[in-house]
């Protein structure tokens, strides 16, 4: 018997019909999970915080999305500096900004809200990006840059920004706050990189290609399960009594991918539509779920870390539409593709 990895891609079992079909339906499932989840608290008093818990269910959300991403996608900034160079300033400059002021505009009333606003901000992009900048005939290479790099940087970043922005609203210092960033993302990026090379040497490119919607799939329902605990706590009894927080929420999340939207195509217009493409969707489509991995062990349990988890989680109703509107515009008004790279990560949003 040969020791060759095998090469020939297998056919989908019920896992992988599973996983597709959450990550197909995922908008509507973070609907009715979350629904599930308040229903839960409301009716049955919901459950206790639990950070172990939460923490494991943060993980198995995120170390599949590493899976898929590659961070030596970070070598083709070489051919891309300029894109690359506008994406940061946006993500970590113009982002932020624009949720620390929309949140002094519509949220002065609830700090924990715009904090929630403003971590989102913090955390750019996910391998969302490549998927809609495929969609929009961008070009991926930039995209997987702008992924690589982006994420990099936050790690960096994030633990001297958020004290910052929060204020005494965050007891925890920059080290606590990179710790949390280590579990979070370090952790999983150095496995899911592992567990991607082990399967490539073991299995085969053609394998680890067929099962990249598998590990999408898994992540995204990881995310389902994270959503159901943070809208079950029992502190949540706060929302269903005050519906008008979730408007509250809303308003200043569509102002904010509308302008960012806008901004960043503004700002690439100098590029070609392809480059165009990768900037806008780079710097508009957040992290969400990185953004709950984060705030979930860094927040712990109360009313105020359940208004902040709310926007994070609101914002999944705003940036898939937001993002499926744009990139028909952008179809309609497309040069010829560029050619997918192989690999291109995908991420539960």
């Amino acid at each position: 018997m040969s020791d060759a990895p095998q090469t020939g891609a297998p056919s989908p079992g019920f896992v992988d019909k599973a996983t597709a079909f959450v990550s197909k339906h995922l908008t509507k499932l973070i609907l009715a999970v979350m629904s599930l989840g308040l229903l839960n608290a409301y009716f049955f008093g919901g459950i206790p915080f639990n950070i172990g818990v939460c923490a494991a269910a943060s993980f198995l959300m995120i170390y599949p999305m590493f899976i898929n991403l590659k961070i030596g996608d970070v070598v083709e900034i070489k051919d891309h500096k300029g894109a690359v160079a506008l994406s940061l300033f946006i993500n970590f400059v113009v982002s932020p900004a624009l949720a620390y002021a929309l949140g002094r505009v519509f949220l002065a009333d609830q700090p924990y809200m715009a904090l929630g606003l403003v971590l989102l901000s913090l955390i750019p992009t996910s391998g969302m990006t490549a998927t809609w900048t495929e969609r929009s005939k961008g070009n991926l290479k930039v995209a997987l840059s702008i992924i690589a790099v982006s994420l990099l940087v936050v790690i960096a970043t994030l633990p001297l920004v958020l004290p910052l922005f929060a204020g005494k609203l965050l007891r925890a210092g920059p080290f606590f706050i990179f710790q949390r960033i280590a579990l979070v993302i370090v952790i999983p990026l150095v496995l899911g990189d592992l567990t991607r090379r082990w399967i490539v040497k073991n299995k085969g490119q053609a394998f680890y290609k067929s099962k990249k919607p598998l590990f999408s799939g898994l992540s995204s329902t990881g995310l389902l399960f994270v959503l159901f605990l943070i809208m079950s706590l029992d502190t949540n009894k706060l929302l269903l009594s005050n519906a008008a927080l979730v408007v509250k929420g809303l308003v200043p999340l569509v102002v904010y991918y509308v302008v960012m939207f806008g901004t960043s195509t503004l700002l690439s217009r100098g590029f070609p539509h392809p480059v165009a493409a990768a900037i806008v969707f780079g710097t508009s489509v957040r992290y969400l779920a990185l953004a709950l991995g984060i705030a979930v062990p860094l927040l712990g349990s109360g009313t105020n870390s359940s208004l902040v988890v709310l926007v994070v989680a609101l914002a999944f109703f705003v940036q898939v539409p937001a993002s499926s509107l744009y990139s028909k515009w952008l179809v309609r008004h497309a040069g010829p593709a560029t050619p997918a790279p192989t690999g291109t990560p995908a991420a539960a949003a």
